[in-house]
């Protein structure tokens, strides 16, 4: 019995040794799970950190040229810059690409799918995450004028059945529509519109001359630098806060003479300023305005023609000074019309200069603003400066090119002073690619290249220009 005890007991005793073999494996299936999980999880990180990167460097990159056809493309091309395919064997779902209606923001978004290395074991073959970001445009405080040119040769073709005065309409209303985008109005901006020629029409835009409404007003003795006497007042028009060295005539278009003296003085002249300023021959405290004798009569000469040569008229529109309601911009430029007679780019410029400054004589720029202010000129022309009776300079230097050289040089010495007040100057020499005016504008803008210089051979050239300046002038972030 015994012996047989022994047995039975022998047959029942339990084997350990499968069990531990079993609760190993699976102790293993759970380390090398746990790790897996740390090393995907890892690989996962990178991949999205690195998706994250690219679409807010494609994105930035987009916003930049956000009204451009070519945005999209530059959005894919510069995610793709960043997120090379086969980073980390991930398989890219996007780039997504959805502006909203306004104008203002873009969304971009992507997802990748990675292939997991030890998560395999456990059945998870693959692992995906996704990012999006979004860029604002951000306005600063912005003033802006547009300085158009509106001499003869702006009716000549832009192409496309335009004229380049249509062409240039069409172009200056896509910049306001992208600067006040679907706004009527912005505080934070405000915009106004010089039309020039040969020399600028002072009047506020729309609203009429009458020479009973003129009136003086008392200043401190001065010299009058055009006639060596002292005067002790100055004159105001009905409808221009412009002061005046004497009264207009009872048919003054608007017009005035820049505040030069062609005596080889050069700290003598005030063409190269915005306010009042004290020469060597007497104080520059108003404009000479331009009388009868330098308007158009028969046959198109006056009596300040040189040779019988047709006297520049005063245009039939004049300024409009910031504003910062959309309508009344998109009405000023859309009574660009009729353009005539030469070009004097200095004058254009020092107007749109003195309407951007908020001391007078235009004073719609505020004074002391709240947080930082972008100030910038657009100025469009289509032909080098022109010597001409009755011009702003009063055709000293001759007519025609003969007189090139000196307005050139005005021109240079202007804006040198814009720049250094702190004005951002934008050129664009439109359907006309002379390389002495290439030059001559490349030298007066703030920049000689991109974004500040820009050549427009035609009219669909010329709207892609205004909306690259449109979008320089928007600050770009991304938003939270």
């Amino acid at each position: 019995m015994e012996r047989l005890r022994r047995l039975l007991t022998a047959g029942l005793a339990v084997d350990n040794s499968g069990a531990v073999a079993v609760f190993l494996a699976a102790g293993i299936v759970a380390i090398v799970g746990f790790a897996g999980l740390a090393t995907d999880a890892a690989r996962g990180y990178m991949v999205k950190a690195r998706l994250s990167q690219a679409l807010d460097a494609a994105a930035l990159a987009g916003g930049k040229v956000m009204f451009q056809p070519g945005r999209d493309d530059d959005i894919r091309m510069f995610f793709e810059a960043n997120f090379p395919a086969g980073f980390m064997d991930a398989s890219i779902a996007g780039p997504s690409i959805v502006p909203d209606a306004a104008g203002e923001k873009i969304r971009v978004s992507a997802s990748a799918v990675i292939p997991t290395t030890f998560l395999r074991v456990l059945g998870i073959e693959t692992v995906r995450v996704s990012s999006e970001t979004e860029v604002t445009r951000q306005m600063q405080m912005l003033d802006v004028v547009l300085a158009i040119d509106m001499s003869g040769s702006m009716t000549s073709s832009a192409g496309g059945g335009q004229t380049r005065i249509q062409a240039a309409r069409a172009a200056a209303v896509e910049l306001v529509e992208i600067l006040f985008g679907a706004d009527a109005n912005k505080d934070l901006l405000k915009i106004g519109v010089v039309p020039w020629n040969a020399k600028v029409r002072v009047m506020l835009n729309g609203v009429a001359y009458d020479a009973d409404g003129t009136t003086p007003q008392a200043v401190p003795t001065f010299t009058n630098p055009l006639t060596g006497a002292s005067q002790s007042q100055v004159f105001f028009a009905n409808n221009t806060p412009v002061p005046l060295f004497s009264a207009p005539p009872q048919n003054w278009r608007g017009c005035v003479y820049s505040r030069y003296l062609n005596n080889g003085i050069d700290t003598d002249d005030a063409d190269d300023r915005y306010a009042e300023y004290t020469g060597v021959s007497g104080d520059w405290m108003a404009w000479e305005p331009v009388g009868p004798e330098g308007e158009p009569v028969s046959g198109g000469t006056c009596s300040l023609a040189v040779w019988g040569s047709e006297c520049t008229p005063c245009l039939n529109r004049g300024i409009t000074p910031l504003t910062k309601i959309k309508q009344a911009v998109l009405d000023a430029v859309g009574e660009l019309t009729n353009p005539n007679g030469n070009t004097n780019i200095p004058q254009g410029l020092g107007w749109a200069w003195r309407v951007l400054m908020p001391q007078p004589p235009f004073t719609e720029a505020e004074l002391n603003p709240e947080g930082e202010r972008q100030q910038a000129i657009v100025l469009l022309t289509d032909g080098e400066n022109y010597g001409g009776s009755g011009d702003g300079y009063k055709g000293v230097w001759g007519v025609g090119s003969a007189a090139r050289d000196e307005m050139n040089d005005r021109l240079r010495a202007l804006a040198a002073a814009i720049k250094a007040s702190g004005v951002i100057i934008y050129t664009i020499q439109f359907a006309n690619s002379g390389g002495p005016l290439q030059s001559l504008m490349r030298e007066i803008a703030t920049g000689p290249d991109s974004p500040y210089y820009h050549y427009a051979p035609d009219g669909d050239a010329l709207r892609a220009v205004f909306r690259e300046v449109a979008n320089n002038l928007s600050e770009l972030r991304l938003s939270d």
